[in-house]
């Protein structure tokens, strides 16, 4: 896998996961980690210091210090799910964190360059993750894969500048209504096989 297709790449929380390594083993070699955590970042820093196109700053996904337009892709793996795990209830997710919510993916659009990939790997289930994602404001497209059989994961693909399918839009719009007393959907079966790869299934 060659470095053409993907110039820069941003990873948002990356905590001590080797995600970024791995990636770098694959052929990305120009990618920017971040976390809140100083002690965090500078023991990844050290521990990866042979590999030059791995850059490591400590910041808040609130408020990321990148320019319009600075990124390829931004990927996420757990982070937004750390976010809302206070919450009671996930089908009535609170006005406090559907906000922090929007203020990252705020951000996040705000650095993809037109074209670019957000990239979130999630535990959430699309009823309850895709609402989030899939706002107008936001100026991208939401597509979604299932992996796992009897604990499923989630990998949900948003690309800058293309438009939201009117189910997304209808989801979307969903996420600003007075709940609705109603049980839980059933999902259809996953089509994926448990052995693929989510790294090569993201189509970067």
């Amino acid at each position: 896998m060659h470095n053409t297709r993907m110039k820069h790449e941003g990873r948002r929380g990356c905590g001590s996961s080797t995600l970024s390594y791995d990636l770098f083993q694959l052929g990305y070699t120009d990618i920017t980690s971040i976390d809140y955590s100083a002690v965090c970042i500078e023991a990844m820093r050290a521990r990866y210091a042979h590999c030059p196109g791995l850059r490591w700053a400590v910041m808040d996904a609130r408020d990321l210090r990148f320019p319009d337009g600075s990124f390829d892709v931004v990927l996420e793996k757990g982070v937004l799910d750390a976010m809302v795990a206070g919450e009671a209830d996930p089908w009535h997710v609170s006005p406090q964190a559907t906000a922090l919510l929007d203020r990252v993916l705020s951000e996040v659009s705000r650095v993809l360059r037109p074209g670019g990939r957000f990239v979130s790997i999630s535990f959430a289930q699309p009823h309850f993750r895709k609402p989030h994602y899939a706002q107008p404001a936001y100026g991208w497209s939401l597509r979604h894969e299932t992996y796992g059989t009897a604990f499923h994961y989630f990998l949900y693909t948003m690309v800058k500048g293309q438009a939201l399918a009117p189910a997304d839009l209808a989801l979307g719009r969903s996420l600003h209504e007075p709940p609705c007393p109603t049980g839980p959907p059933q999902l259809p079966p996953s089509p994926m096989a448990d052995t693929e790869d989510f790294l090569y299934a993201i189509e970067l």
